[in-house]
């Protein structure tokens, strides 16, 4: 299972990180990816979004995947575990 970094509400967005950004649509959680020299992509389902930041990452050359999300509730275990941002 991945450990993903959590961005909290007011942090900067890391220059060398993919960003999911995991929100609610119609009662399901859903994604979208983006990164700091990519604009963000339309949202889809979680799992799917993760796919596609880890491609982004590997493509760009970038460091990590963080996760910004609002509320955690919307987070599903199954994805991963969300800890705390190393800077």
């Amino acid at each position: 299972m991945a450990d993903y970094e959590q961005l909290k509400p007011g942090m900067r967005t890391p220059h060398d990180a993919v960003v999911v950004e995991v929100t609610q649509i119609f009662g399901r959680s859903v994604a979208d990816v983006a990164s700091f020299d990519e604009i963000a992509s339309l949202p889809v389902p979680v799992k799917q979004a993760l796919a596609k930041a880890e491609a982004l990452r590997s493509e760009a050359g970038l460091k990590r995947i963080v996760i910004r999300i609002t509320d955690e509730k919307l987070w599903n275990p199954a994805w991963g575990r969300l800890v705390e941002l190393v800077s």
